[in-house]
């Protein structure tokens, strides 16, 4: 999914959020619905994307797909261990008790945030709504990995 259209949809989030609950719910979705995909960035560039600022700001209106024809880049699971961290309802789950615990709305909305990208990404990923558990894909690795492989070459991301 294009970068773009995860900024578009948190900065409507946000609005809302903001217009409700303040600056910080605002902030919240904002910074983690729409720039959750920071963890893409270092895969993109090991795979072929020039690291320019005038191409990486070009590659947030780009899908995957687009990405890949044009820098020749290739498509996959980033190695970082920030993407199966950021990528995961347990991740959701860990801000919105951490936002409770400290009454932050900060954090809470961050939550809704990450709920809001993740919903958004379901199609591209193999496996539906159960690659998002970290504890899912860390029992059924196999089933994943050959999910994956499948899923990649069929799926518009």
């Amino acid at each position: 999914m294009r970068a773009i259209t995860h900024i578009k949809a948190s900065t409507a989030a946000a609005v809302i959020a903001g217009a409700v609950s303040g600056t910080p719910a605002a902030a919240g979705i904002f910074l983690f619905g729409g720039f959750l995909d920071v963890d893409h960035v270092t895969h993109f560039i090991s795979s072929g994307l020039p690291s320019s600022p005038g191409t990486l700001f070009k590659s947030i209106f780009m899908n995957e797909m687009q990405l890949e024809k044009t820098y020749s880049i290739s498509r996959g699971v980033p190695s970082s261990w920030t993407f199966p961290v950021f990528h995961c309802v347990e991740f959701v789950f860990l801000l919105e008790v951490s936002g409770f615990l400290l009454e932050s709305s900060f954090l809470m909305a961050a939550g809704i945030g990450v709920l809001l990208h993740l919903l958004m990404d379901i199609r591209s990923y193999p496996c539906g709504i159960s690659f998002f558990s970290i504890i899912w894909r860390c029992m059924k690795k196999q089933k994943l990995m050959t999910e994956w492989q499948t899923h990649r070459s069929t799926v518009m991301c």
